[in-house]
């Protein structure tokens, strides 16, 4: 038990049956208002919490003022206290997830298609990256030169074109695309080798 249980149960026995479902109702509401749309993914979600996340934040809003574990304060009826700890709890639980931790364990999905285009076409930030995005430019134009299929691939990707509309304009299948770009990768390797 913790340290305010005696004067919390003091409070508690003088509350009526009616007095608590008023206070359960209230703090339903403001939770069911407070995780609208938040239960879905990250910090709310039952997988995280272990159950329902309005009957998880409910459970720890009574049972920190029955066990003592929070002074029912005075100047607070019953469900606003209640809603005071579910509401840091519910901060407690955002922080968890925001820990080094926890971001260690977020699994990143990254497309390797468009992480293969945007390599190809990134953000030029400062002139040190725009003087190195030049260069490679240069570099991929040298080693493709003479080859009119990668060069008109080259052209669709400086563009901005995905990977389903530089097959339109072959007139393949996108899967077919694949053998094209390993092409290109291996052609800009061995010229950047011999450079």
């Amino acid at each position: 038990m913790g340290k305010h249980y005696q004067a919390n149960q003091e409070r508690i026995s003088k509350l009526s049956e009616r007095e608590w479902k008023i206070a359960l109702k209230k703090c339903e509401d403001h939770l069911k208002w407070k995780l609208k749309q938040k239960t879905l993914y990250g910090a709310h979600t039952a997988d995280n919490l272990g159950e329902d996340p309005i009957d998880y934040y409910l459970a720890v809003g009574y049972e920190k003022i029955l066990s003592g574990e929070w002074e029912w304060k005075p100047q607070y009826e019953l469900a606003d206290q209640m809603i005071r700890i579910i509401d840091s709890t519910i901060n407690t639980e955002v922080e968890k997830v925001k820990t080094p931790k926890a971001a260690s364990f977020d699994i990143q999905y990254v497309d390797p298609e468009d992480d293969f285009y945007n390599r190809l076409n990134p953000l030029v930030y400062d002139e040190e990256d725009k003087v190195l995005y030049e260069k490679r430019i240069v570099i991929i134009e040298a080693a493709i030169k003479g080859d009119t299929d990668l060069e008109y691939m080259w052209e669709a990707v400086k563009e901005g074109k995905k990977r389903k509309e530089i097959a339109e304009l072959f007139e393949i299948e996108p899967k077919q695309l694949s053998k094209l770009r390993e092409r290109f990768i291996e052609k800009v390797q061995k010229f950047n080798q011999k450079a």
